[in-house]
């Protein structure tokens, strides 16, 4: 009777107290439940990025990355209780609403690889690297991909890698390693961009969910990023690389559709999809010819041994 009255009250104050929980025969548990979070703007939650007080990257999990729940206890006689064993452990306990650290969250749906495992993925990282001090007229942004990384629980690479699209990842690779061959030194200087990437990014960019790195509204998130901002590498002319995609990107679908105004921003277009599948089927192909040649020379070889060692018998 004394639960069931606790449960009533427990009810009557808070009418967010889950339809289907039933708390049976087991009292002094603690239940904690979700309570709904107010709506907040970017600016509520972060700062106000136009005039540049945004929330401190040491405070993004410690400050803003919680939510409100509640909790309830159940108590138990205690002559009652001595007498039945005793779990490990520990109950939370608790009466009033508070504010619980769930930790960094994690990108809905996606699981997170622990490695780049791919080759196309793993060049385009090192071409990532080559540039570790991002820069461009806005100022030094080195900070800003690794904040973003870690605000959803993800490793650098893992962010502004695996976040584009693979057909997009098609693409570069194939154009870096045109590129390379060229003596172009390439680089990438900003690759995979979420929402939150984008709102704190300095200078000429698209608003939030809007931007084709990786807006939640224009391309649908992570995994699906189509665009990167190319450089050069340190201590070589960035207008090189821009006037070799003006020049060449058109065989790989790529394209510089802001040269004045955004003249890093690249991106795919035409039936970019299809050109990627075909860009794939050709690197597979060729993959599968030097594996095969590798194999075709090692039984050559084995061959004329076994030959040398019957003659050596005789």
């Amino acid at each position: 009777m004394v639960t069931a009255l606790v449960v009533m009250i427990a009810v009557s104050r808070n009418p967010s107290l889950p339809d289907d929980y039933e708390p049976g025969d087991a009292p002094n548990t603690t239940l904690a439940y979700r309570q709904a979070e107010p709506s907040m703007n970017f600016a509520d939650r972060w700062g106000d990025t136009e005039s540049g007080e945004v929330t401190p990257v040491e405070d993004f999990v410690t400050g803003s990355l919680t939510r409100s729940v509640r909790t309830f206890s159940f108590a138990r006689p205690l002559a009652q209780e001595a007498a039945r064993p005793q779990p490990s452990g520990f109950v939370l306990a608790s009466a009033d609403a508070r504010q619980i650290d769930l930790g960094e969250p994690k990108l809905p749906g996606k699981e997170i690889p622990v490695d780049l495992t791919d080759e196309v993925s793993q060049y385009l990282w090192e071409v990532y690297q080559r540039l570790p001090n991002k820069k461009d007229g806005s100022g030094d942004f080195t900070w800003k991909d690794p904040a973003a990384a870690k605000r959803v629980g993800m490793s650098l690479s893992k962010y502004v890698i695996s976040g584009m699209d693979a057909d997009f990842r098609e693409q570069l690779y194939h154009a870096g390693k045109a590129m390379d061959a060229a003596g172009v030194p390439w680089a990438i200087l900003s690759a995979f961009r979420d929402d939150y990437r984008q709102h704190i990014a300095s200078g000429i960019k698209a608003s939030g969910g809007n931007s084709l790195h990786g807006g939640s509204r224009r391309t649908g998130g992570y995994g699906h990023g189509q665009a990167v901002d190319m450089a050069a590498a340190d201590g070589t002319e960035m207008s090189d690389v821009w006037r070799w995609i003006d020049a060449h990107g058109a065989k790989y679908g790529l394209y510089r559709p802001m040269p004045g105004y955004d003249p890093a921003h690249i991106q795919s277009r035409g039936e970019w999809r299809k050109l990627a599948g075909s860009l794939r089927q050709a690197r597979i192909k060729e993959a599968k010819a030097k594996a095969q040649a590798v194999s075709d020379a090692t039984s050559d070889d084995e061959a004329k041994t076994r030959v040398a060692a019957r003659g050596s018998a005789k």
